[in-house]
């Protein structure tokens, strides 16, 4: 996912989906909806996950664990030096986390749109496909 990328391209990519979603048979588009209606996420919810949760918790809310497990290593690290009476570590750490998530938090809503689109998309494509069993 690109955090630069120009709003229209996303907002173009979205239309083209719910064109190609609509054009399917009713069994189809229900199928889409309705797998749809599981996998997609709220922009809210990962915001408030990001303002309120140190470590990115919010990734583990679209399931980027990877990303969830090196914040939080991060975070743990600083919170160590704290400790050890190593401020200078533990604010260098803070403040790279902080630099690194304020644009997670304030771009929450195009970075789940963006991956709402994957996710559809993925679904679309599993429709698709010719062993799905909603093609007739």
């Amino acid at each position: 996912m690109n955090w630069l990328e120009p709003q229209e391209q996303l907002e173009a990519r979205e239309e083209q989906l719910r064109q190609q979603v609509n054009a399917l048979s009713d069994a189809e588009r229900k199928a889409f909806y309705q797998e749809q209606s599981k996998l997609i996420k709220d922009p809210d919810t990962y915001a408030t996950l990001n303002y309120f949760f140190l470590g990115g918790v919010h990734h583990l809310y679209l399931g980027r664990y990877k990303r969830f497990i090196a914040e939080l290593i991060l975070l743990v690290i600083a919170i160590l030096s704290f400790l050890a009476g190593s401020n200078g570590l533990g604010i260098v750490i803070l403040v790279a986390l902080a630099l690194y998530e304020l644009p997670q938090l304030f771009l929450s809503q195009k970075i789940v749109r963006q991956y709402n689109e994957a996710k559809s998309r993925e679904i679309y494509e599993q429709i698709i496909n010719s062993g799905s069993p909603y093609r007739q």
